[in-house]
């Protein structure tokens, strides 16, 4: 079973290696899989930031019916700040393009596997991310410092074929 596993790995490394380029401030754990760690179930405090997780807060709602799943294929807007001191590190707006990557297989940052998949189609939403569920103990130097909590501003333009 652990030799089975270790090929999947490998395998899913090999196949993603191709996307580090382009995608590398989303999914530093496809160009660093040691950056993978074991995650915390998530749990907030009442009135509080994320103490491990991700929270949501919708800003325009969605169509309430179309939901991403597993294995589908988002196209996204976002824009990356941290909440220390609202340092913007990232934006798929500054590029005019959509990021595009496959949801809850690990192609992005836990709090975006977890979170965009409570987003309906249309919706837009601020991501509050604990360290634990983005980037952890050593960040993504230079722009990311270790432990830091992220903002996002996100807003789901596409499932697989389906448009807002």
């Amino acid at each position: 079973r652990d030799k089975m596993a270790s090929r999947s790995v490998f395998a899913l490394t090999v196949l993603l290696a191709g996307v580090c380029v382009s995608n590398a401030w989303m999914v530093p754990t496809q160009c660093f899989p040691s950056l993978r760690q074991a995650r915390a179930p998530i749990q907030r405090i009442r009135g509080g930031g994320p103490t491990m997780g991700v929270e949501v807060t919708t800003t325009k709602a969605g169509d309430g019916k179309s939901y991403p799943q597993k294995g589908d294929i988002l196209a996204m807007h976002y824009k990356g700040t941290l909440a220390s001191d609202g340092s913007k590190f990232d934006a798929s707006y500054d590029r005019g393009t959509p990021f595009k990557f496959t949801i809850g297989v690990g192609q992005v940052i836990k709090g975006w596997d977890e979170g965009v998949m409570k987003m309906s189609l249309g919706e837009k939403a601020t991501l509050k991310i604990s360290s634990d569920y983005g980037y952890g103990d050593r960040g993504f130097p230079p722009v990311i410092p270790p432990k830091s909590e992220l903002v996002f501003e996100v807003e789901l333009l596409q499932i697989n074929n389906q448009k807002a």
